[in-house]
């Protein structure tokens, strides 16, 4: 088994590489390695090595590995936005979950799976870290205790490699539908409450684009639309004439051009009919809660992941696959127009899809 990359912190095990006081040491042989020695997130670990992680370098770096191990926990951090859930999803690929061998691992693993399950993830199984020899009673009962109720197999460190390798072979990737699920995890949603915006006809370029940066840094990944909506009532303007719309589009373009957002124009994605604002350390997609959005308010792939994960391991017919969506984002009418953008998202989930 080749590791290329792995992210190393503080005194963590993971699968294919011993860490601990010699982190240096444990991680001789990788292709690339990020070594960290802070024991912290990856985030925190990172800046107090002067290390910034960037996610576009990390899918890349992952993209010829058989195994890319990342320290942490699916939530952990890699930057403020880019957590190591959204980089597993990134790359598409069945993950193997590391859980420390301690009196608690079975709600440790537990939590871990569920979050990764919940982001439509499938699991091959878990790696125990840390495991010693020989085990306690209870190390033994909790490995048995987590394969029965996670529904995933258990291996301990030291059988990391062959367990991993049949795992792989025999493509035993266990999703959502091996235990007892309730559904797609959905994101806190996050809504941009500033205040005090400038007149966009009037207001200079530069003061635009810092607000514009503020509203898509809380709401992004975004629909552009309503990124101009919230600057114009801001402003104390009502409807989003052509007239405020031109200043503020502007400033969006000049944020893209200085790299500051990625700006997904409705021409270079196929679905869509507005472009896609985000900053660049933020994941394409996020499927998050409805929030102060309307339903056309959410970007139709963000509805379209959200279709993907409620049919996994499933099949959820288009009537029922909209109704899952509108129960999901606390909704209840299927509105003309909210059915019509649904069959666009559907449309899409089946392009992904094929």
């Amino acid at each position: 088994m080749r590791v290329a990359g792995v992210l190393v912190t503080g005194r963590s095990v993971l699968v294919g590489v011993s860490t601990g006081a010699d982190a240096e040491r444990a991680s001789a042989g990788l292709d690339a390695v990020h070594v960290l020695p802070t024991e912290a997130s990856p985030l925190v670990a990172a800046r107090h090595a002067g290390v910034v992680l960037d996610p576009a370098d990390l899918v890349e770096l992952a993209a010829g590995a058989e195994v890319f191990a990342l320290d942490g926990g699916a939530l952990a951090p890699l930057t403020p936005r880019w957590s190591v859930r959204d980089l597993a999803r990134e790359l598409g690929r069945p993950v193997v979950l590391a859980v420390r061998a301690s009196g608690g691992l079975t709600a440790e693993g537990r939590g871990e799976l569920e979050a990764l399950r919940g982001a439509g993830l499938a699991v091959l199984g878990v790696i125990l870290t840390e495991w010693p020899e020989p085990p306690s009673r209870v190390l033994l009962d909790e490995l048995d205790l987590l394969a029965e109720l996670g529904g995933v197999p258990v291996e301990p460190l030291a059988g990391a490699e062959r367990a991993v390798a049949d795992w792989t072979a025999r493509g035993d990737a266990h999703g959502p539908r091996s235990t007892a699920w309730a559904g797609p995890t959905l994101e806190p949603y996050l809504g941009w409450e500033g205040a005090g915006a400038g007149d966009p006809r009037t207001t200079p370029r530069p003061r635009i684009m810092q607000v514009m940066l503020e509203i898509v840094q809380s709401e992004g990944p975004m629909v552009a639309t309503r990124a101009y909506a919230l600057y114009n009532r801001a402003a104390g303007g009502r409807k989003l004439t052509s007239v405020a719309r031109a200043p503020l589009s502007s400033a969006v373009y000049w944020l893209g051009r200085e790299g500051k957002v990625v700006l997904t124009g409705s021409e270079d994605a196929p679905g869509l009919q507005d472009d896609l604002i985000r900053l660049p350390d933020t994941p394409a997609v996020r499927v998050r809660e409805l929030g102060p959005r309307t339903l056309e308010e959410v970007p139709l792939d963000e509805i379209a992941e959200l279709v993907r994960r409620l049919r996994t391991g499933r099949r959820l017919p288009d009537a029922h696959a909209k109704r899952a969506v509108l129960s999901a984002y606390g909704l209840v009418r299927l509105t003309t127009r909210a059915d019509c953008y649904l069959d666009r998202a559907l449309a899409l989930a089946g392009e992904e899809a094929a």
